[in-house]
């Protein structure tokens, strides 16, 4: 787990903008830093940890390069300085980085590398081999979260892989000859090729969904590859290609998956996710599937930590459920209290901790920075059930709405509360299975629209049909589904890809630490995505199919709980002076507030 830079240049460049680029997200990786040349190269710098530094020369300052790589290294599987990246073959002519975890590496390393002899027992290494014997196949066989870099000196050619759902970040740009990447927009800024401008397409689809869709951002020239996708970058002709090496595809398996299997799966799944040679929490809940993940860690891992964020007097407070999820599982657990009044300071750090607006003070950012302190260099976040099998109540409300679709159909808005108006209007245009999407918008499209107004900026193309128009090329099937399979679909494609591990890695991030997503495995998404009876009985039970799974591990009383999760009192904390967005926009919702505050720092710095 780690953060990367690159800079590819038809002139020759200074080294100060990897130098500066590698430093601004130093957070990444705290533990070791190296640089590699495209003069076949590796150097040490300030940042490099005492052993690299008496290993490599310091970079010097008059040392040019068309071509310059950074890695900052967070040491998680083999900790010695053997699994320092990049990596390298013998001739030099093959640089590989990665961030993330490969973790089926030691079933990969028998199977594809059993005659090979490897300096290191990391991860990333046997990806690393897995490469250099499959070429661009290697991809296929790993499971895990991962940003990947492999750059051919002998051709000039870098490609990159961003994994399956979106867990690890890949940010490009490419402007006057020169080609930047980094794990983070801030590595991108601070090689100064590139002045903050907002992008207002992007901005408009921020503040409608919450976060912008991939590959935009909210600013101009800086993109982010898609999940699930390669780049490939030609230095000789300048040129950019991307393709989709996998997506998420609907074919229903004509057998019934018992109990006895999902067992076995979880079981898989907890051991696959235990690699590493560091401290390990669960952000555990009250609710089950974080309680799910607890009972299966703890069957092999009894000394796991497990933490629970609350806030007292405020219905953001599930200690009495989740302590009866630890009890079931026999872990200890301990419980973190967000502060109900921050300070001005703290209100600040929130807001400073994200790259792009939130609609609420990131809870990562509180849980992350209290881990740290405790010495947790891994969290488990239990992200996935609810967007596989059914567990917002809008699977529901679509379902019962099926059932009246000829009737909403023929209903003239006018009478339809004017709340809800236009809501109900894009429901009729886009379809039921956004509803989801257009239930959860931070500002209508109205509201969006006066502000680029404002701005003197043009009306862009219905975020709604952005995503349309997207779909339709990657999955031209997408039409077909089943209704509430078309929801689990685009809740994975665009909520989990897009917003919750986007809004996950940053924060977590900032203070050094690997969040990890066990539910996100692909072959189990893949697997239980195309269960046909998924979604049976969910107009009595959300989940129906994962809550009679899990009945059999976790106690009674987890199933009676109301619905919170992970969250913020995010209304006490806007109830300080908030600047708003420039013009006559004003607005009392706090979500909206909160995000407005994030725009304003970001506005003051472009």
């Amino acid at each position: 787990m780690c953060g990367f830079s690159g800079v590819i240049s038809t002139n020759e460049l200074n080294p100060e903008v990897i130098l500066d680029s590698i430093a601004s997200i130093k957070h990444r990786g705290p533990d070791d830093t190296l640089i590699f040349t495209g003069n076949k190269e590796f150097f040490s710098c300030e940042l490099s940890n005492p052993d690299s530094k008496e290993s490599f020369q310091q970079l010097p300052q008059d040392k040019k390069s068309t071509v310059f790589f950074a890695f900052n290294r967070l040491s998680i599987v083999d900790l010695s300085a053997h699994a320092m990246q990049p990596f390298f073959d013998q001739e030099k002519e093959i640089v590989f980085m990665l961030n993330g975890e490969v973790y089926n590496y030691i079933e990969l390393k028998k199977e594809f590398l059993a005659n090979e002899t490897l300096i290191s027992q990391s991860d990333s290494e046997v990806a690393y081999r897995l490469y250099l014997k499959l070429g661009d196949e290697f991809v296929q066989h790993l499971r895990g979260m991962f940003s990947i870099v492999v750059y051919d000196l002998k051709n000039n050619i870098l490609k990159a892989w961003r994994d399956r759902l979106g867990m690890k970040p890949f940010y490009y740009a490419i402007i006057d000859g020169v080609f930047i990447f980094s794990s983070e927009m801030k590595g991108i800024f601070a090689t100064n090729f590139i002045k903050k401008e907002i992008d207002y397409q992007g901005l408009a689809y921020s503040m409608y969904m919450g976060t912008c869709p991939s590959p935009l951002t909210i600013y101009k020239y800086i993109s982010s590859l898609e999940a699930g996708c390669k780049l490939e970058y030609s230095h000789l002709s300048g040129q950019i290609k991307i393709n989709r090496y996998w997506h998420l595809k609907y074919t229903p398996s004509k057998r019934t998956i018992g109990f006895d299997e999902f067992n076995a799966d979880m079981v898989e799944l907890c051991q696959l996710h235990r690699t590493g040679d560091v401290e390990k929490a669960l952000m555990l809940s009250g609710g089950m599937d974080s309680g799910t993940l607890a009972y299966y860690f703890s069957k092999s891992d009894s000394s796991l930590k497990c933490l629970n964020i609350f806030a007292n007097g405020h219905r953001i407070d599930e200690r009495e459920f989740a302590k009866e999820n630890a009890s079931n599982a026999g872990l200890d657990i301990i419980y973190l209290e967000i502060p109900s009044s921050p300070s001005a300071s703290l209100i600040e750090s929130y807001i400073q901790a994200e790259e792009e607006p939130n609609s609420i003070p990131e809870p990562a950012v509180f849980l992350c920075e209290e881990a740290r302190k405790m010495g947790i260099e891994v969290l488990y976040s239990a992200l996935g059930p609810d967007e596989i099998f059914g567990g917002y109540q809008y699977f529901a409300t679509i379902h019962k709405l099926k059932k009246l679709s000829g009737l909403l159909k023929l209903t003239p808005p006018f009478l339809i509360p004017k709340k809800y108006r236009e809501k109900f209007s894009e429901v009729k245009k886009y379809g039921f299975d956004y509803y989801p999407i257009i239930c959860r918008r931070l500002f209508t499209w109205d509201q969006i629209n006066k502000i680029l107004k404002l701005e003197g900026e043009q009306k862009p193309i219905h975020p709604i049909q952005y995503l349309k128009n997207q779909i339709n090329v990657i999955y031209p099937d997408y039409n077909n589904l089943p209704l509430l399979k078309k929801v689990s679909y685009l809740e994975i494609y665009y909520f989990i890809t897009s917003h919750h591990t986007f809004r996950s890695d940053q924060p977590s991030m900032r203070f050094s630490i690997e969040m990890r997503f066990p539910f996100l495995d692909h072959q189990f998404i893949e697997k239980y995505f195309n269960q046909p009876d998924t979604f049976e009985n969910i107009g009595k039970y959300l989940k129906p199919q994962f809550r009679e799974y899990v009945s059999n591990v976790l106690p009674g009383r987890i199933f009676e709980m109301e619905k919170k999760g992970f969250s913020m009192p995010t209304e006490n904390w806007t109830n300080i002076s908030l600047t708003n967005f420039p013009g006559e926009f004003q607005t009392t919702n706090s979500s909206q507030s909160w995000y407005l505050a994030m725009l304003n720092k970001i506005k003051k710095e472009v």
